[in-house]
């Protein structure tokens, strides 16, 4: 264990350290206030769901228990939002807000870890500003749909600090709030599946328990495997079920390692040079075997110091395998989604590559001469890292800004013209809608929104004929979705073809019978033909 050189006058101030990191950590995410929604996954997890707009409500707390909605299981994750809406209403601003409070919290827990770890007060606090302002976390607060990051994390350092507390003092009320720490970072995101694995490293340093505790240290552990099993099963069956998994077919398992192993690299090569990051980084379809064998090499070359150091410098094993181990389930050997890589699975794992640096310097930058010199720069780093994230967070101000940002970064991609075309839609802004969504379909002609949405640009325009071929589109890619139906009868009922129209508009009420829009404008069609004027679109 390190020596304890933390003073008592120091102990007192160290509340003045939190207020000045939580001050100083806020500044870049304060901008937030005024910043919008993004229409990529937050009208799922906020505005257009009803049962979060709603607020609390007993029948909202049951769903969240039992939903796979989003192709996760996180019931913390939607009461939170709940939370929100019953609090502030279903508004950006609110939402932002809380995430930046959340934010703060966890930056603050990482402050007491490393001060559990015995680490000097300054070393802890530029550790801890260090992560809190590093860039790569913004998308973890500004993307409001990412609170179940900031959840996980808070709860899973949390687990971590009163795991310590547990060993030292031995108390069995540790051991429980410890588990129930645990397990609502499990009910937050279940990336927090790895955590089990931590405790292990703690015991093994600073802690030391193999030597005379080594029975001891994996029965306690038990019953927290048991809930990582149970965890793991449960989002495998919920993203199965979503169709959230991609196949061996679309993902080989050596394209899935090879962009792993990558993966690993780029996000040290991010912590220490954080430019060009941005929301989507397309999966890499044809990865060059140099840059494996250059990723692997790298990685091999580091596991290979850390260990023959392990005996003078224990933690930086200890900050390299936590690095590892807790990126393990984020890595992409079980691929979700088309992004290579992203920037917000590096909120928790990072710590162990700033704790493993940032010790070294601390213990082999020891003469009072070398700690200025260091403290200087390192004050300069984090104010660097301060304007990058102000930078960065920016970026999240609304649709069309990030996504714009995303395309100078990676080139042309489809999910960023999607979501840009479809943010032109949305403010009426018709000709760049159509350049993007037409982008979007050459790059995926098999997704059924793009074309459905492409045909309302074209509708708006009043382009009839364009329109029509897109929703037939559509409708020929996935026969069971409502809305291209709803479209093409306004199209008829346009030419007079009231006929025509109803009979695609019962169609549209036979796939979506729910859909109070489809059933109105056919029951007016019947009941009022010689009277009725249709709407624009839906």
């Amino acid at each position: 264990m390190l020596e304890n050189r933390i003073s008592k006058s120091q102990r007192s101030k160290v509340w003045l350290w939190i207020i000045f990191l939580a001050l100083i950590i806020s500044l870049p995410y304060l901008q937030m206030r005024s910043h919008a929604f993004i229409n990529w996954d937050d009208p799922f997890y906020i505005y257009d769901n009803p049962l979060v707009t709603a607020g609390l409500s007993w029948t909202g707390i049951g769903w969240a228990f039992i939903t796979g909605f989003t192709a996760n299981w996180h019931p913390l994750t939607w009461l939170s939002h709940m939370l929100d809406s019953s609090l502030f209403g279903p508004t950006p601003s609110a939402t932002h807000m809380v995430n930046m409070i959340w934010y703060i919290g966890y930056v603050i827990l990482i402050f007491s870890f490393f001060l559990h770890l015995n680490v000097s007060v300054s070393a802890a606090f530029f550790m801890a500003a260090f992560l809190g302002l590093h860039p790569l976390h913004v998308e973890s607060v500004a993307w409001a749909s990412e609170r179940k990051d900031l959840l996980c994390a808070f709860f899973f350092m949390a687990a971590t600090i009163t795991y310590l507390d547990y060993v030292r003092r031995g108390k069995r009320s540790l051991y429980v709030l410890t588990t129930a720490l645990f397990i609502l970072s499990l009910l937050s995101k279940p990336m927090a599946v790895t955590w089990p694995l931590v405790a292990l490293l703690l015991d093994y340093w600073p802690l030391k328990r193999f030597s005379n505790e080594f029975k001891k240290v994996f029965y306690e552990k038990i019953p927290w495997v048991a809930l990582t099993i149970s965890s793991s099963v449960v989002t495998l069956i919920v993203q199965n079920k979503s169709e959230a998994v991609k196949s061996v077919v679309d993902f080989p398992f050596t394209d899935r390692f090879a962009n792993a192993v990558i993966s690993y690299w780029i996000y040290i090569r991010q912590s220490v040079l954080p430019f060009d990051l941005t929301v989507f980084y397309p999966y890499p379809y044809h990865t060059s075997t140099i840059s494996v064998v250059v990723a692997c090499l790298i990685l091999g070359l580091i596991t290979v110091v850390v260990i023959r150091h392990r005996q003078n410098h224990p933690y930086l094993l200890w900050g390299w395998l936590f690095y590892l181990a807790v990126m393990f389930p984020v890595i992409g050997l079980v691929q979700i989604g088309g992004h290579a890589h992203a920037d917000r699975y590096t909120l928790l794992p990072q710590l162990g590559l700033i704790l493993a640096i940032g010790l070294f310097l601390d213990n082999t930058f020891v003469t009072i001469n070398l700690r200025r010199v260091t403290t200087v720069i390192l004050t300069i780093i984090i104010c660097i890292m301060m304007i990058l994230t102000f930078r960065q967070v920016s970026y999240w101000q609304d649709n069309k800004t990030l996504f714009n940002q995303n395309l100078l970064v990676t080139g042309g991609n489809e999910l960023a013209h999607f979501n840009l075309g479809t943010a032109y839609l949305e403010n009426h802004e018709f000709d760049l809608a159509i350049i993007h969504l037409s982008a979007a379909a050459d790059l995926n002609p098999r997704e059924v929104t793009t074309y459905n949405n492409l045909g309302v640009a074209y509708l708006r325009q009043d382009k009839l004929l364009l329109a029509e071929s897109n929703f037939n589109k559509a409708i020929l890619l996935n026969p069971a979705i409502a809305q291209p139906y709803f479209h093409i009868a306004v199209i008829k009922i346009r030419q007079g073809n009231l006929n025509g129209a109803t009979k695609i508009l019962e169609e549209a009420v036979r796939r979506a019978p729910d859909w109070k829009e489809a059933r109105n404008l056919l029951h007016q069609i019947q009941s009022l033909p010689s009277t009725f004027s249709p709407p624009l679109d839906e």
